[in-house]
């Protein structure tokens, strides 16, 4: 829960980045939902339903919402229907931001987002970040950026050295055995999205 609560003050705060030299596609990429962020984040007026769709909005080919539902359902994605890989990418998507949208105001204060660089990893870019709350410690978080068909996005997040969607993977699969398959898991997190 610790881990949940720390990814929401990442989603929750991204916030002002200070002015610095930028480094490459994966800083240019962070430094950009940062910044179309913080007006949405750090506003008290929005409504939970208004904040949420654009923070959807903002995020819309930034990240890469398939991947990291192919990464999150694991194993389950190959016995996925073809309607099921269209729909849980976007319901996947909608929730997590659903979940930790709900909790912003759990945060007080403007929160503040610092680069701290980049970490060249082959295939991949990590890029190190602060999340700078008020009168709490700080968090580590790395977005893993990867490069597909020439544009960078977003394919995991790490929140003080945990996979968002390793965890994830964990809780989604839990939800699958227990609600008998994969639809089973898509209409709950229907309901939970209609119920919000």
């Amino acid at each position: 829960m610790a881990k949940r609560f720390s990814f929401i003050a990442v989603i929750a705060c991204w916030a002002i980045l200070p002015s610095l030299a930028s480094a490459g596609p994966a800083y240019d990429l962070v430094n950009v939902l940062a910044t179309n962020s913080t007006p949405v984040l750090n506003s008290r007026e929005l409504s939970k339903t208004v904040r949420t769709e654009r923070l959807q909005g903002i995020m819309e080919g930034l990240v890469d919402r398939e991947q990291m539902a192919v990464s999150m359902m694991g194993r389950h994605w190959r016995r996925a229907t073809q309607s099921q890989k269209s729909e849980l990418p976007v319901l996947l998507e909608a929730y997590l931001i659903d979940v930790y949208v709900s909790r912003i105001e759990s945060v007080s204060g403007t929160v503040s987002f610092s680069i701290q660089g980049e970490r060249d990893l082959g295939k991949r870019t990590l890029v190190d970040t602060q999340v700078v709350r008020p009168n709490a410690p700080n968090i580590d978080v790395s977005w893993q950026i990867e490069d597909f068909g020439g544009k960078p996005v977003v394919t995991d997040i790490i929140i003080e050295g945990v996979s968002l969607v390793v965890s994830q993977r964990a809780d989604f699969s839990s939800i699958i055995r227990q609600q008998g398959g994969l639809d089973g898991l898509i209409g709950l997190l229907r309901q939970k999205l209609a119920s919000n």
